[in-house]
């Protein structure tokens, strides 16, 4: 049995063009991130700081309004900096941290553009409609910047991108021994049929489980280089994580959180992908099903239940919605639906059942297979 999963493991880890997707894809976000370091700037006392200086200087001024979150924080902040705002002769941004988050909240900078703080007003609606919220006692404030920017990347740019290299990687496991006239071979004997089909299943759910946990502690540990820890106990909404529904008390918490969210997608990305693998008797047609079927949620929530909204009632819709956000796709990205718990962990049974399912199937017509 042993024999059989290392064997399994290596068939896997062999496809070259997984390991270089996926150094690119590490090179790309390092690129990323230290040039986002690179271009960093903080004024203070009106001189304007690059670089890991600026980051450094940025957090040391934040953790003087570090803390709960109130009326008079803010209120401070402004009073101290006034507006965060562009300067094309200096071709830098002026402010920092605390009060670009501020300016952003509480005025009309994004809906107009404008370069100059005078033209930024502090308007009344924009503070009860964007500000008032934040102000219950219970939000932590500190500096955040690197952490929402982690965010992004982690939950969108690298869970995708590794999912599509896994489908890539994994659907020749069953399609390629058909093509190899192979699969008769390991069908005729006990081992082959029944234990040997799960302990592929075992290898393929093994191995991208540790290359996700090993590239996700990779790009941690690149924003920790940048960033540090600071901030990692500030409250999750202040890296655009909504207040409705269930979330994480901290940020360190909201990162655990999705990290789990991804397991779970990624689980049920791989037992989609053996039962396609399985059905396929080409490795080529398996990659290009597997694909599709990933995306069938993205297309469905975007086109598909638009165009059926006149043919199917509410109920219906909704039903559809929420199974495929509880596939691979959405899956990962769950924290962004506002779910309440009962919700989140409907969508993960959804998931678990649909996984199941799928590792069934796999079982059922590889064994059945007959070339």
């Amino acid at each position: 049995m042993r024999t059989i999963l290392k064997d399994e493991l290596y068939k896997m880890a062999s496809r070259k063009i997984v390991w270089f997707g996926l150094f690119l894809l590490a090179l790309f976000i390092g690129w990323r991130l230290f040039a986002e370091r690179g271009s960093y700037t903080v004024t203070i006392d009106g001189q304007i700081y690059r670089g890991q200086q600026a980051i450094n200087l940025d957090q040391q001024l934040t953790a003087g309004y570090a803390g709960i979150f109130t009326k008079q924080t803010a209120q401070s902040i402004l009073e101290d900096f006034g507006f965060y705002y562009y300067d094309p002769q200096k071709d830098a941004y002026i402010g920092n941290f605390c009060n670009n988050y501020l300016t952003i909240r509480t005025t009309n900078y994004n809906q107009l553009n404008v370069p100059f703080s005078d033209q930024v007003q502090f308007q009344k609606e924009y503070w009860e409609s964007n500000i008032a919220p934040l102000l219950n006692d219970s939000f932590v404030f500190d500096y955040t910047y690197g952490w929402n920017d982690l965010k992004e990347t982690h939950s969108f740019i690298t869970v995708m991108a590794m999912f599509v290299l896994f489908i890539i990687g994994l659907s020749p496991v069953f399609s390629e021994e058909y093509s190899l006239k192979t699969a008769n071979i390991l069908l005729s004997t006990k081992r082959g049929r029944q234990s040997g089909i799960w302990l592929k299943a075992a290898a393929a759910l093994f191995l991208v489980t540790i290359v996700y946990s090993l590239f996700s502690v990779y790009l941690w540990l690149l924003y920790y280089i940048v960033y540090g820890t600071q901030g990692l106990d500030a409250s999750p909404v202040f890296i655009g994580v909504t207040q409705i529904g269930y979330y994480p008390a901290t940020i360190l918490g909201f990162f655990l959180f999705s990290f789990a969210l991804g397991l779970a997608g990624l689980a049920l990305l791989t037992s989609t992908t053996l039962l396609i693998s399985a059905l396929c008797q080409n490795a080529f047609l398996s990659v290009i099903v597997s694909l599709i079927v990933f995306c069938i949620p993205y297309a469905w929530m975007n086109v598909l239940s638009k165009m059926l909204v006149p043919f199917l009632n509410r109920s219906i819709l909704n039903a559809f919605s929420h199974i495929m956000t509880s596939m691979p796709f959405y899956l990962p990205v769950n924290w962004g639906f506002a779910l309440s718990v009962r919700q989140l962990l409907m969508h993960l049974g959804i998931a678990c059942a649909a996984g199941g399912c799928c590792l069934i199937g796999m079982y059922w017509f590889y064994r059945n297979y007959q070339g």
